[in-house]
């Protein structure tokens, strides 16, 4: 089942709902979660409505298992519980995952946060990432982040002659202080949850 952004989404008594905004996908697997709803003729606010209750696809319409009151009760999207993976990691534009208050409130990534944020917790390039048990996953060389500053996920590289570089959302971080990042799954499964990119030494990705 494909859904398509921009795509009619038609609910079980044969009206339109609104069109598909974005997508919201699961970070650490990449399954897709939800469907945001964008605000039409019958809602004043943009709704979120879980992949399950998708019906089907016909013809590009999105058939929902929802009349056009219930989907009215569908919690309402807000743009501060959700962000957009950076650019590369998952597809084209269009996607985005659920935000934590982890991610929200300790991980910043500008030494000013500390004046009204003490307690903060300050990433930098060249931070050292281990796993659950204590392995080490490589050093930071960088980070995403929001306009706020909060960490969103960082790039980690492993290696000097042959790098082993990935991706790895903030949401898998377990704790973390200013000199180690502890991750909340082992190495092994690690290139599963985020995907893994290895290349020599001096030559660039093509």
């Amino acid at each position: 089942m494909t859904i398509e952004l921009g795509a009619d989404i038609i609910g079980s008594d044969g009206a339109k709902l609104g069109v598909v905004d974005s997508i919201v996908i699961d970070p650490t697997g990449g399954e897709e979660r939800a469907i945001i709803v964008r605000r039409g003729w019958f809602f004043p606010t943009d709704k979120i409505v879980p992949i399950d209750l998708v019906d089907h696809v016909d013809h590009g319409k999105v058939h929902v298992r929802l009349s056009t009151a219930e989907a009215d009760q569908m919690m309402e999207y807000l743009d501060a519980d959700y962000v957009m993976p950076p650019a590369g990691y998952y597809g084209a534009g269009g996607y985005m995952w659920p935000a934590t208050p982890y991610i929200a409130s300790d991980l910043m990534v500008d030494d000013e946060i500390h004046q009204r944020m003490p307690n903060a917790v300050m990433l930098s390039e060249g931070t050292m990432v281990v796993d659950k048990d204590e392995h080490e996953v490589g050093r930071i060389t960088e980070i995403a982040s929001d306009a706020q500053r909060r960490v969103q996920g960082f790039r980690v590289e492993q290696g000097f002659f042959r790098h082993h570089e990935r991706y790895i959302p903030a949401n898998l971080i377990e704790r973390a202080d200013d000199v180690v990042v502890h991750l909340s799954v082992d190495k092994s499964s690690l290139a599963e949850v985020t995907g893994a990119q290895t290349t020599d030494a001096g030559q660039s990705q093509g």
